[in-house]
Parts: C-alpha cells; structure tokens; sequence
C-alpha cells in the first residue's frame, strides 16, 4: 500500500463533519466523499454522452462503426467521435469508482 503526504489543515473539514455525527472516522468521511464526487462524475459523463445520443441518433459504438466506415472524412463528426469517446471512457472510469 502507498501513502501520498497532506497537510494536516486538509482535514479539518473532515474531522468537523466527524464531530456533528456525520461520518464514524476520517475513513469512512473520505471514502464517502470520493463515493460523492464518483456518482457526480456519472451524471454529468451521462448527460454528455446523452446530447451525443440525441444529436447524431444513435450509441457510441454505431457511431465508430460508421466514422470508421466512411469513404470520406468529416472533420465535424471525428471531433465529435473523440470527443464522445473520451465521455465514454471517463463514464466508465468512474463508475468503477462510484
């Protein structure tokens, strides 16, 4: 197991929400935290691949089919296509986390 250094001052929020009840430790208060900021980064990673969804009516994956599959390029669509996949990867990465 690995240990990153913080500054002590970091915490005091944490230890305050420990004192009113909210959390049993430092433990549980960051665990539900990052548990937090994960669900947070789902819905916004969602609501990003959804106006995608909407906007070209269809899922990532028909979507790389046909970018991939063009005889032409279209410049609009391959920067909607990383930019799309990289909402799909972030979803994913933090749904492991959520």
């Amino acid at each position: 197991m690995s240990y990153v250094k913080i500054q002590r001052s970091i915490f005091q929020p944490i230890e305050d929400m420990i004192k009113i009840g909210l959390y049993r430790d430092e433990q549980e208060a960051i665990s539900s935290l990052v548990h937090d900021q994960a669900k947070y980064k789902l819905e916004q990673y969602h609501k990003k691949i959804e106006n995608m969804e909407n906007k070209y009516h269809m899922d990532f994956s028909d979507f790389e089919t046909k970018i991939k599959a063009a005889s032409e390029e279209n410049f609009e669509e391959w920067d909607d296509y990383i930019l799309w996949e990289s909402y799909v990867k972030a979803y994913q990465y933090w749904s492991k986390l959520a």
